[in-house]
Parts: C-alpha cells; sequence; structure tokens
C-alpha cells in the first residue's frame, strides 16, 4: 500500500509570533525556555504522489525549511491572503526562483495578486513570478486545490483552501470569522480534515468589531467544524497554553513539525 499525503505544519502562531517578543506572560515565557507553545508563524507543507505544495509563506519561512532535516523545494506555491505573516516569505522563495535558476509556480487569488504584485514589484521588472490562480485550483500532490474567499472581520478578507481527492475533502482556514451560512454550505460540509485558525481560547470579552478569527470557544459550537471527521486549531497566539487546554475527541492544537496523515 503506498503511503498517504501528509500535511506538515511549518507554523503554527498567529502574525505575532510565540514568544512575542516583548511579552512575559506564562505562555511566552514557557515559549522562550523551549516549551510547547513555541510556535513560528503560520505555513504548511502538502506532501504526496512525489510533489510538495507549500500553503503561505510566514517571515520564518527560511528557518523552518531549513530546519527540516532534508532539503525541500516545494513544487508550487499558494498564497492565502497578503498579510505579512502570511506573505513576508515570499521574497526567500523570489531570491530562490532568480538565483537558483529554479521553477516555481506561484499562485494567489486575484486580488491577492494585486498586493503581491505591488508589494513585490521588483520581481515582476523582467517576467511574471506570481500566477493568478484559476478558479478550478490546480492538482498537485495528488489532491485537488482550491481557494475561496472568507471574512477577515476587521481585517477584510482572506482565503481558504479546500483539499479534494476521491472519497476525500479538507478545508484549511487559518484566519476568518463570521463565515455565512452559503459559505459553510458550499464549502465547509463531509470534510475529513479541518484545519481551523483560532487565536485565542476565549475572546469573549473583546469587542466583536476588533475581531478577525475564531477563538477556540466559538469553534467548538461551529456545527460544520463538530461535524468534520478531524479538526486540528492552528494561529494560536500566546492567548493559548497548550499546557492545559482539553479539547473533545477529534480535536487537537496544531504544533510546529507536526505531520499529519491524510488517509
Amino acid at each position: 500500500m503506498s503511503s498517504p499525503p501528509t500535511l506538515t505544519f511549518l507554523g503554527t502562531a498567529d502574525s505575532k509570533g510565540v514568544p512575542r517578543f516583548w511579552c512575559e506572560c506564562a505562555v511566552c515565557a514557557d515559549a522562550r525556555a523551549g516549551g510547547v507553545n513555541r510556535r513560528t508563524r503560520t505555513g504548511l507543507l502538502l506532501r504526496g504522489a512525489g510533489e510538495t505544495l507549500l500553503l503561505d509563506a510566514s517571515p520564518d519561512l527560511h528557518a523552518q525549511l531549513a530546519g527540516l532535516p532534508e532539503a525541500v523545494v516545494p513544487d508550487a506555491v499558494l498564497i492565502s491572503h497578503a498579510h505579512n505573516d502570511h506573505l513576508l516569505g515570499l521574497g526567500d522563495l523570489l531570491d530562490y526562483v532568480h538565483y537558483a535558476g529554479g521553477a516555481l509556480p506561484v499562485y494567489a487569488p486575484q486580488d491577492v495578486f494585486a498586493d503581491i504584485r505591488s508589494r513585490f514589484a521588483y520581481a515582476f521588472r523582467r517576467s511574471a513570478p506570481v500566477q493568478v490562480l484559476p478558479e478550478t485550483g490546480v492538482q498537485v500532490a495528488g489532491m485537488r486545490v482550491r481557494a475561496f474567499q472568507v471574512p477577515h472581520g476587521a481585517n477584510g478578507h482572506s482565503h481558504a483552501f479546500h483539499l479534494q481527492r476521491p472519497g476525500w475533502a479538507a478545508v484549511i482556514m487559518t484566519d476568518a470569522i463570521d463565515v455565512s451560512p452559503e459559505i459553510a454550505a458550499g464549502w465547509l460540509q463531509k470534510l475529513d480534515l479541518l484545519v481551523l485558525g483560532t487565536s485565542f481560547a476565549d475572546e469573549s470579552a473583546s469587542p466583536r468589531s476588533g475581531r478577525s478569527v475564531y477563538d477556540i470557544r466559538e469553534a467548538l459550537e461551529l456545527p460544520w467544524a463538530r461535524a468534520a471527521g478531524r479538526v486540528v486549531l492552528t494561529h494560536l497566539s500566546h492567548g493559548v497554553d497548550a499546557r492545559e487546554l482539553s479539547l473533545p475527541d477529534g480535536w487537537s492544537l496544531a504544533y510546529d513539525h507536526l505531520r499529519v496523515a491524510l488517509w
């Protein structure tokens, strides 16, 4: 029997990382000492069928890839949105293409493509190293991978990734809140795996108008999350202490270097 595709969590933190460099809270102290709460910014590797797909490129990407036991060069890259914690590592990838002569397709939804072209204008002088992701997605690592827009609260909108092969489906949605019933009905049904961003354990005391990501309390009440075969929570801030949190069966916290087999 051939090995299943895998999903490796390169980084599992929110935009500020854990520890936040200025913070001395208990979670940041644990992270600073090398404890279980140590987290770099969000990124994932989908590997299967002899191919590797990188989902988002955080500012920590160079260290994340260099820290793997073997050299890993993605066969393709997908960017979910143009926030620094999901995008700034793209500079390292573009340098690889320019200086090492590597071929690396980079895809982004139309609106994200425009932001990337503006922020990395130097890389577009001779050619376009980033392509608009087709609505039909891309076939890579044994999966059909598509993107769909999701609300990002006070931060506008982001995109989630839908992964599918015959008889199996997953969604990776790191930056979203207040997902509509229409989105849920179209994209979040019959999931074998849901990777969901939950930056804090409980933000019920925070003004809703300033929120941009679900908290864990809310995630546990989402019908489409509860219906998923497995849920892995990521995009975790120093407001989530992995030493203390208890989750239902089938739910878990992601951690840097976690590898999940996609059966």
